[in-house]
C-alpha cells in the first residue's frame, strides 16, 4: 500500500473537471493536492483518497464501485445536486477514475476488470450507472472487507491475497445484482451466476475442476450450469480456462510470484502440460508468458 500526497495546478483544469476526452494524456492529473493510498487484492484494486483536491487517472477499462466516507467526495463524471450527504456509493465504468474531495472529504474506490462481471450485468450496469445510493446490504459488507484490506498493513501471502481479491469480486457483483437486476428472475439467475464463478475461482488450481464437479457442489444438472452462461460470450469449460490464464497472466504481473517459475505458476493454477498453457497464453494475450513476464516486472 502507498500513500500519495499529490501536489497540483493552482487552478483547476477543466479536463479533469470533464472526466473525459482528448485531454487524458498524462496517467494522473490532480487540480489540488490530497492524499491516496492505493493497493491491489487479487484483480481488484482499492484506492482510498482523502484530504482537499481530486485526480483523473487512465488506465484498463474498469467497473468502479465508489463509496462516499465523508461529505463531499464524488466521481467527477457521476456529479451529485447540491451537498451529498456520507454513506452513499456510485457506480461507473470506463477506462478513467475521475474523483474530486472537498476538505474533509473521504473516498475509496474498488476497481474490478470488466471480465469478472457477466455480459448480461455489465449492461445492466451500463444502463443503469449513475446517481447515488445509500450504502446498504452487500454494498456494506462490500465496503467493510475493502477497508479492512486497506487498513492491514502487514504483508500478506499470495494465497491470502487472492483469497481476499475473491471475496471482494464476488462480494461487488452481488453489490451490483442487488442495485440493477431489478426482475427477480434476473436476480436469482446472476446469484446462481456469481456463486459458480465464485466457486470456480476457488478451485482454478485444481486440474481436475469440471463441470460435472461443479454440478455436483451446485446441486444441479450440467444442463442448469450450460443453461446460466448461455447468454455468455464463452461457454462454461471456456470460462474456467480463460480464468486460469487470467490467473497466471496476474500472478507473471506481481512482483510476489518472481521466484517461481512459469511452470510452477501455470501449474498452481490448474494447467498440467506446459506446451499447452504456453500456447494458450499466447493466443490470448498476443506474447509467450516469458517476454509478458519480462516486461510486466519490469514496468
Amino acid at each position: 500500500m502507498s500513500a500519495l500526497n499529490l501536489q497540483a495546478p493552482a487552478a483547476p483544469d477543466p479536463r479533469v473537471l470533464a472526466g473525459n476526452g482528448p485531454g487524458w494524456s498524462a496517467p494522473v492529473e490532480m487540480f489540488v493536492a490530497c492524499e491516496r493510498q492505493s493497493l491491489t487484492r487479487g484483480t481488484v484494486r482499492l484506492d482510498r483518497i482523502s484530504g482537499a483536491g481530486g485526480l483523473a487517472e487512465s488506465g484498463e477499462p474498469a467497473c468502479r464501485l465508489l463509496f462516499q466516507l465523508g461529505p463531499q467526495g464524488e466521481l467527477a463524471d457521476v456529479p451529485a445536486p447540491g451537498d451529498a450527504a456520507s454513506g452513499s456509493w456510485s457506480v461507473g465504468i470506463g477506462s478513467t477514475l475521475a474523483v474530486r474531495v472537498q476538505r474533509g472529504g473521504e473516498l475509496l474506490a474498488l476497481s474490478l476488470p470488466l471480465t469478472n462481471l457477466s455480459r448480461p450485468l455489465l449492461a445492466q450496469v451500463h444502463s443503469g450507472a449513475g446517481g447515488k445510493e445509500p450504502i446498504a446490504g452487500a454494498a456494506r459488507m462490500c465496503l467493510e472487507l475493502a477497508r479492512s484490506c486497506v487498513l492491514q498493513s502487514a504483508p500478506l501471502s499470495p494465497s491470502v491475497d487472492e483469497a481476499l481479491g475473491n471475496a471482494l469480486t464476488e462480494l461487488a457483483r452481488l453489490a451490483l445484482i442487488e442495485r440493477f437486476c431489478t426482475r427477480r428472475g434476473e436476480t436469482m439467475r446472476e446469484t446462481v451466476r456469481t456463486r459458480i464463478q465464485a466457486f470456480i475461482h476457488r478451485n482454478l488450481a485444481d486440474p481436475e475442476l469440471t463441470i460435472d464437479r461443479i454440478a455436483e457442489q451446485m446441486h444441479c444438472t450440467k444442463r442448469y450450469l450450460h443453461k446460466i452462461f448461455s447468454d455468455e460470450a464463452e461457454t462454461l469449460s471456456q470460462y474456467i480456462w480463460s480464468q486460469r490464464l487470467e490467473q497466471c497472466r496476474d500472478r507473471l504481473s506481481r512482483a510476489e510470484f518472481a521466484d517461481r517459475s512459469i511452470t510452477e505458476i501455470a501449474f498452481g493454477c490448474g494447467f498440467s502440460n506446459a506446451a499447452h498453457f504456453s500456447h494458450s497464453f499466447r493466443c490470448r494475450f498476443g506474447q509467450p508468458p516469458r517476454a509478458y513476464r519480462r516486461a510486466a516486472l519490469a514496468g
